[in-house]
């Protein structure tokens, strides 16, 4: 009878399900109670983060009494339970050959940098009652330091838009019609945008938590979401009609993956994942949306026909092909010191332009001329030189060395198709200037324009506030297209006999010089939208910090 009944005990699986359910269902209510005290661990330990980044703040600005600044911002943030505040005071070398850990040197005489150091707890209410107590240490700490900074950009002066060429142009980088209006262009020139508030919008939109600007513009975002980002930027500022354009570019472009940390070094403000009150780093939202469309863009191959809309001119038609910056060349940087060098992209234009003969060529049986205009320019550069921080805003000063580009035009026909390969020397050849059935002129010429020495510009405290630009030209700059088309040199083919023929090259030669007005302001209006001219260099000051502490990390 016992075995019996334990037979079939054994047999019997009736309940089963139950036992299992009730068993899932245990532990699925330890893993909710487990990562409800990680959550609380975690906004405890957030919200000590913004105390310390404060305390830090505070005890930088009053370096005669640190611990004192420092204990104040804590009491003013009301943290609930006890706080044991460690301060540091010593320098912060904006060095990015040092380890970011490393930059901190505790002790020296003047110092000029702050760390904090607080420690507390955050209460645990369920898994973690296995401790025997309510509460797990966290700690948490921040570093401030007082610096002369200055934000500095390097690029090309665009006064106006007329909506034609560069929309042709952004459109082309970007693949695809951005149908944006003159308003929108003419809107996105005159709005500055924060890049730190740019950087702040740019972590909302991939969705990333505690990382600092530096790793947000390391990370490889869709280009998409940097556009939804400069609008939520410029938003911030009340600028509506630039928001809205970056919002359009947004919807229309494909969703390439862009590196921003390319193009914006922000310095000592990269540690931050907040943007202080104080801090400002600005730039103009056009220029921006140019580089961005640029980086997405790859070493894309531009081509715009501009038909016959260049006054004096026929027909035009434009290839453009900018490379990539040279590695560690940002095109804006924060910074202290003169070892960062932002830089343009190389860039290569060529101009295909066709205009009517004048009545002399005409009654020698040229009805029209052709000038083949190709321009190759070299990076232009710039770095700081030095930070003057009056006792008012009014004192400021900055000056930059600048090393406008280097590079040379050229009358000459070259192969269109490898404009983009900016790695190999494009190979030059004469072109065809004007032909005839019974006769073909031939005609090449070079114009090189140096300027291998730094010079340097200032920027009083007005040129700061307003973000003017100036111009540094090379010391023998000269004007380009006129130069090119003087000097070519003409070779007049009758019935493949090379002869030289006055009247023809004389005739030839008025109507270059005649042509050089209309081609110059299109090849200055040209370099404009790429971001670089020859011989040239455009630079402003986006922001200036004087003694004031800024969070380093």
């Amino acid at each position: 009878m016992g075995r019996t009944f334990l037979a079939g005990l054994a047999r019997d699986t009736g309940g089963g399900v139950t036992m299992i359910t009730a068993g899932a269902m245990t532990m699925m209510m330890g893993c909710a109670a487990f990562a409800v005290d990680l959550g609380s661990i975690y906004v405890h330990a957030r919200e000590l983060q913004g105390i310390a980044d404060a305390a830090a703040l505070a005890a930088a600005t009053n370096l005669d009494d640190p611990r004192g600044a420092a204990q104040a911002a804590v009491e003013a943030n009301g943290w609930d339970g006890p706080v044991t505040i460690a301060i540091e005071t010593g320098n912060y070398r904006f060095d990015t050959a040092i380890a970011r850990k490393s930059r901190f040197l505790a002790g020296g005489a003047s110092p000029d940098a702050v760390r904090v150091r607080l420690t507390s707890q955050a209460p645990v209410h369920f898994a973690l009652a296995w401790l025997d107590r309510g509460s797990v240490d966290i700690e948490r700490a921040a570093t401030a330091s007082r610096a002369k900074l200055a934000a500095f950009s390097i690029g090309s002066r665009l006064a106006a838009i007329d909506g034609g060429l560069a929309g042709q142009y952004l459109s082309q980088l970007a693949g695809i019609n951005l149908n944006l209006s003159v308003m929108d262009y003419n809107a996105l020139l005159s709005a500055d945008v924060d890049l730190l508030s740019f950087s702040e919008a740019l972590g909302s939109q991939i969705d990333v938590t505690a990382l600092s600007f530096d790793e947000i513009l390391a990370s490889k975002v869709a280009a998409p979401k940097a556009f939804s980002a400069l609008a939520a930027a410029l938003d911030a500022k009340g600028e509506a009609q630039a928001a809205s354009a970056a919002r359009q570019i947004a919807s229309r472009i494909p969703g390439t993956q862009i590196d921003l940390s390319r193009l914006i070094d922000l310095g000592p403000y990269g540690a931050q994942d907040h943007a202080g009150r104080a801090a400002s780093v600005e730039t103009g939202s056009y220029a921006l949306t140019e580089a961005m469309l640029e980086l997405a863009g790859g070493n894309r191959q531009v081509k715009l026909d501009l038909g016959a809309s260049v006054p004096g001119l026929a027909s035009t038609s434009v290839w453009i092909a900018v490379g990539d910056r040279p590695a560690n060349s940002p095109w804006l940087t924060v910074t202290d010191r003169g070892e960062t060098i932002v830089r343009t992209a190389q860039t290569r234009i060529f101009i295909d332009a066709q205009a009517p003969g004048s009545a002399l060529l005409k009654g020698l049986g040229i009805g029209s001329v052709r000038v083949p205009l190709f321009v190759e320019l070299a990076s232009a550069e710039a770095k700081l030189n030095d930070i003057q921080c009056g006792s008012a805003l009014t004192g400021r000063s900055v000056k930059l060395d600048v090393r406008p580009s280097v590079g040379h035009i050229s009358v000459a026909d070259i192969d269109t198709s490898k404009i983009d390969d900016h790695k190999t020397a494009l190979a030059e050849k004469p072109a065809v200037i004007a032909s005839t059935l019974l006769l073909k002129v031939k005609g090449q010429s070079r114009t090189d324009v140096g300027g291998l020495n730094w010079q340097t510009v200032g920027f009083n405290a007005d040129d700061i506030a307003k973000h003017n630009v100036k111009t540094v030209s090379t010391n023998d700059i000269i004007a380009g297209v006129a130069a090119s088309l003087g000097k070519v040199g003409l070779t007049v083919d009758v019935l493949g006999l090379p002869i030289n023929t006055a009247p023809i090259t004389s005739a030839l030669g008025a109507q270059l010089a005649a042509l050089a007005g209309p081609l110059d302001a299109l090849l200055n209006t040209l370099t404009d939208v790429a971001g670089a001219k020859l011989g040239q260099a455009d630079v402003r000051i986006n922001g200036v910090r004087c003694g004031q502490p800024a969070l380093v990390a």
